[in-house]
């Protein structure tokens, strides 16, 4: 489903009707900022009277229905419909700036045990980032097109509706004791997905290109790694020494913190390099690091992830109204 937007549209009209939106700030950039309100949402609009620019941003499932649990496409339309006639503008026609598309889905244990087993591939060069504040609860990776979310949706609701919003979402499928995540990708620049071209608004709707928003939603899942369920321990006594030993509950540990097992081997290296020149050498440094790669090298993850959300996501956009 599509939530946040932020569009930009070049309109025949001087300004957006004055008894639709109110007023909010004149700035000396020439821009003036308006909100457009339904309920208790709002949506941001902007406007520049010298260059007869419109810009619009916000979630427009929070705007139209409050919540961002489920939203259709018919939905979206007939949110957008609504903007169009309240600023007297045709959004549809709009250059999309940013958006975020994306699914919910239950799953059998908490959305925090699977965010915390979730890292990126090394090969996709993502930033990660997460707040304290959240517990382990929301999580995203971040390049220069898009960020990629994971949250604990059900909890978003409990700390975001009111008692009788969550009402209304039971009916929807909602429960309070549910397990349910969201994965989301944020496109910072919406062009990636065609080939540097802009795109419209209508786009976003249209079924062909929802196709695309679907496959490229799953497909930038598989830039992420969940963690291996677990590590396998030997069934040789050669190859359960003392420091191998060692090595799969190091390994093990980095997997129940969401982390590679391969952390665990670069930790070792860090602290090695930690060591003073006058107490190991560069010779004895590279001596030691190379005996804990041939241990860790060794150690086999089991094959299959339990943390594995691929097809979950799938289900969830085979779903997809």
């Amino acid at each position: 489903m599509i939530d946040y937007i932020s569009v930009t549209l070049y309109p025949d009209e001087k300004k957006p009707p004055q008894e639709s939106v109110q007023w909010n700030a004149d700035y000396s950039s020439g821009w003036s900022e308006y909100y457009l309100s339904r309920y208790d949402k709002r949506l941001r609009v902007r406007y520049h009277p010298n260059f007869k620019i419109l810009r619009l941003d916000g979630s427009i499932p929070l705007f139209w229905q409050g919540h961002n649990f489920t939203f259709s496409n018919k939905e979206f339309s007939d949110a957008i419909n609504f903007i169009n006639g309240s600023l007297k503008v045709d959004l549809w026609k709009a250059c999309v700036d940013a958006f975020e598309f994306g699914v919910i889905f239950e799953t059998e244990m908490k959305p925090k045990t699977y965010i915390l087993h979730h890292a990126a591939k090394t090969q996709e060069k993502l930033k990660q980032n997460e707040k304290a504040k959240d517990n382990g609860n929301f999580r995203w990776w971040s390049d220069k097109n898009v960020s990629l979310k994971m949250y604990d949706a059900g909890k978003n609701v409990l700390m975001k509706q009111s008692l009788s919003k969550r009402k209304i979402l039971q009916v929807l499928g909602w429960k309070e004791k549910g397990n349910f995540l969201k994965w989301e990708v944020h496109y910072n620049r919406p062009e990636c997905l065609n080939r540097g071209v802009s795109l419209k608004l209508s786009d976003l709707v249209d079924p062909s290109w929802q196709e695309i928003l679907k496959e490229d939603l799953y497909v930038q899942y598989q830039r992420l790694i969940p963690a291996k369920n677990a590590i396998i321990t030997p069934d040789n006594k050669k190859d359960l020494s003392t420091a191998k030993i060692l090595a799969l509950e190091l390994s093990e540990e980095a997997i129940s913190q969401g982390h590679p097992a391969a952390s665990a081997k670069k930790k070792l290296y860090a602290r090695i390099n930690d060591i003073p020149d006058e107490i190991l050498t560069k010779q004895d440094k590279d001596a030691r690091k190379r005996q804990i790669r041939e241990i860790f090298d060794r150690i086999q993850e089991a094959p299959d992830s339990k943390w594995d959300l691929s097809r979950k996501i799938q289900e969830a956009l085979d779903a997809c109204e």
